[in-house]
């Protein structure tokens, strides 16, 4: 696949009232060097409008639990010809709590239904009026579904297709046992915990540099964070994964230590007949990391079908 970048820009924006969430998006009509406010700017609260630009297309990626857009930037540059092409643009976010958003001390902030609004707030502001893609890794599976659940019928048709990477049903809801923990004794435990994640997300094959920049993304997130929002994590029902009616794609890497290749099938199934379910070899977890290339020509080959 030939190596081509979008435009790359992003921002801290005010989605929601008290909500500031990092924005991340990859657009062909933005200069490279094109000025936006930065995040303490003062005028950033009108520059929502501004920032997004649909053009032919959106393709919004919501990433895992206690995870970061920055984890979809390979994927995204294999995608870029495409995107180019169809004159689509990217888009992505960290969540509340993750990577370069705000991280307030306040359990209620991280309930599930608050996360599931401000992705929401997100879509309605990165959408485009008759032509969008959703792709969700890992708990962001279950996102996507939530999300696809709540829109009007309109809206649900202009959505071509969802995507799910390393998806799972049932989930487990309220995360790990290991999170009843005070956030203190998390806190010590952290560097342990960040090194089982790395050994159990990505195949025996992935790059030194790879599982680094993975374990200190880990590191980097504050553990009261993760407890609160472990704690509150609700994955869609079987109901809900039902009541899917757009085209969907379920991609699993055949050694998913996280969550086991099963648990994909299991989700693939309940999709019904508008699913396909595709494995991707020596490959775990961080499907999109890992195998950036092959997964963009799985995921190229869906889009285009979705378009006919």
């Amino acid at each position: 696949m030939s190596e081509f970048t979008l435009p790359t820009n992003s921002l801290t924006l005010p989605i929601r009232p008290d909500r500031s969430i990092y924005i991340k998006q990859w657009n062909n009509n933005m200069s490279s060097d094109a000025s936006v406010p930065s995040a303490t700017h003062s005028s950033r609260r009108a520059s929502i409008k501004s920032f997004f630009n649909p053009q032919q297309g959106t393709v919004l990626v919501v990433h895992g639990s206690c995870a970061s857009v920055d984890q979809f930037e390979p994927l995204i540059n294999k995608l870029a010809p495409f995107l180019k092409k169809k004159n689509y643009m990217a888009e992505g976010f960290d969540a509340f709590g993750c990577g370069q958003s705000d991280k307030p001390k306040l359990k209620d902030a991280y309930a599930e239904q608050e996360l599931q609004d401000d992705l929401n707030a997100v879509y309605q502001k990165a959408k485009h009026p008759s032509c969008n893609f959703i792709i969700g890794h890992s708990y962001g599976t279950s996102q996507v579904i939530k999300l696809y659940n709540s829109l009007t019928e309109e809206e649900k048709g202009a959505v071509k297709g969802i995507i799910l990477l390393a998806g799972s049903l049932p989930g487990t809801n309220g995360g790990h046992p290991i999170f009843i923990l005070p956030s203190m004794i998390l806190d010590w435990l952290q560097s342990w915990m960040s090194s089982n994640f790395r050994k159990s997300a990505f195949h025996p094959k992935a790059s030194e540099e790879l599982l680094k920049q993975a374990e200190e993304r880990s590191n980097r997130n504050p553990m009261y964070f993760c407890k609160y929002f472990y704690e509150q994590t609700k994955w869609a029902t079987f109901e809900e994964v039902q009541s899917v009616k757009c085209k969907a794609l379920v991609v699993h890497g055949d050694s998913d230590h996280i969550l086991d290749i099963e648990a994909g099938k299991r989700l693939h199934s309940a999709l019904g007949v508008n699913a396909k379910f595709k494995v991707v070899e020596e490959v775990s977890h961080q499907v999109m990391e890992e195998d950036p290339e092959g997964l963009a020509e799985v995921l190229i080959e869906f889009m285009n079908e979705c378009l006919k």
